[in-house]
């Protein structure tokens, strides 16, 4: 498995352009934040994303055999803060997430190395921080 931090900033515009009229937005959009991509090492694929951003953070899980992307949006004033909804969720259920998302083995292998995430998971803390603010 492999985490992939990275600071986002989507427009409609972008949208557009990456996937060529295939989205539909019917309102606008501009959103900002740090993202959070979970990719298996032997597939290469994304199979669990984390969009913390500022006004419409959510989550993606991406099962690329079903042809799925079911997108949830995180509940600011339920949850509190996306990031920590992240780094939790990715420490305490990310084999069950992986499950979810079609990748059995994947999961599996996650489930077998709770030391290793949580050591990922302080690694990625500091990363998502800094992704958070607004890209230039």
């Amino acid at each position: 498995m492999q985490l992939v931090v990275e600071s986002r900033h989507l427009t409609n515009a972008i949208i557009e352009d990456t996937y060529g009229g295939k989205v539909h937005q019917g309102v606008p959009f501009d959103d900002f934040g740090a993202s959070l991509h979970v990719c298996g090492t032997d597939d290469g694929l994304e199979h669990l994303r984390f969009d913390c951003f500022e006004h419409e953070p959510h989550y993606h899980y991406i099962d690329h055999g079903a042809g799925a992307n079911t997108v949830v949006r995180i509940d600011e004033l339920a949850i509190g803060d996306p990031v920590e909804f992240t780094l939790n969720c990715v420490e305490h259920h990310l084999a069950d997430m992986l499950r979810h998302s079609g990748v059995g083995d994947l999961a599996d292998a996650v489930a077998s190395r709770p030391a290793d995430v949580t050591a990922a998971v302080a690694e990625v803390r500091a990363l998502m921080e800094q992704a958070r603010a607004p890209v230039a």
